[in-house]
């Protein structure tokens, strides 16, 4: 048993780095646009909610229709990335959304379940790094 709590706790500390390294990097790049650092805290705070309402699929097809504005492209791209290190299907495909809406049924919840792990440290992240003024 102690085994498989090392490699959870191995698991989470991974999510965790590349949250904090993707938020940190965005930040410290867009630290004086504080309107995108506020939006950018706000659409990843909300997108768990969508995912959980709307699905991974419908949530990330929103994403990448308005991924030419910066903070909603930024996250997609930070999924996108995520997704590609835990998923060597993903890595098939240029498009995140192309991958998703591919996906067979298992694939997907464990995909569902990846990306709302990463958001929860990401939420985490960004409520200590985006500061309003």
């Amino acid at each position: 048993m102690p085994e498989q709590n090392v490699n959870i706790q191995t698991i989470e500390n991974g999510r965790a780095a590349f949250a904090f390294n993707a938020v940190k990097e965005y930040v410290d790049k867009h630290s004086s646009e504080s309107d995108f650092n506020s939006n950018f805290k706000s659409y990843i705070k909300k997108m768990p909610a969508m995912i959980h309402v709307n699905g991974l699929g419908q949530t990330l097809a929103f994403y990448y229709s308005k991924r030419t504005t910066k903070a909603y492209g930024a996250i997609y791209k930070m999924i996108g990335d995520y997704l590609k290190t835990k998923f060597d299907s993903a890595t098939k495909y240029t498009e995140l959304i192309d991958w998703v809406v591919n996906l067979q049924s298992p694939e997907y919840r464990l995909a569902t379940n990846e990306t709302m792990a990463l958001l929860d440290w990401m939420r985490k992240f960004v409520s200590g790094l985006v500061t309003e003024d």
